[in-house]
């Protein structure tokens, strides 16, 4: 990792466990909370694949149900557009897709500011058909 990356995963990994965040639903290790209703991010297509459609998701959220590793789950996922930054949005995200056994490429404020500028006119949660229509899983 060069050093940038390495700042993005402290920031990321800090973000990853403030209150109200990311590790409350999918948990300290990634690997959720199923008997609450909350998936995993640990080894998913859905952290690792698509950079694009885990922007997406983690800007506007998610409502309704989601197969996730075989399993499914139905529930609704926190909008952190108005929470997080660019940067920090950035940050946690490449922290999620290199960590918990993910091996997944770094993602930079530069394309968080691109998608959230193209999303601007999404207004509600996305459900997982609208995501997966526009970026399938390969």
């Amino acid at each position: 990792m060069n050093k940038r990356q390495v700042a993005y995963m402290k920031k990321g990994r800090e973000i990853f466990h403030r209150e109200a965040h990311c590790a409350t639903c999918h948990g300290e290790d990634g690997k959720g909370l199923p008997a609450s209703g909350f998936p995993p991010i640990a080894g998913t297509k859905w952290a690792t694949q698509d950079p694009e459609r885990l922007i997406k998701l983690t800007l506007k959220g998610l409502m309704g149900p989601i197969e996730v590793q075989g399993k499914k789950f139905n529930g609704a996922m926190t909008p952190f557009e108005g929470l997080l930054k660019d940067e920090e949005l950035a940050s946690v995200l490449t922290y999620v897709r290199k960590s918990f056994g993910n091996d997944a490429s770094a993602i930079s404020g530069k394309r968080v500011k691109k998608v959230r500028a193209a999303e601007k006119k999404q207004i509600g949660l996305y459900n997982a058909d609208e995501l997966l229509k526009a970026h399938p899983h390969k």
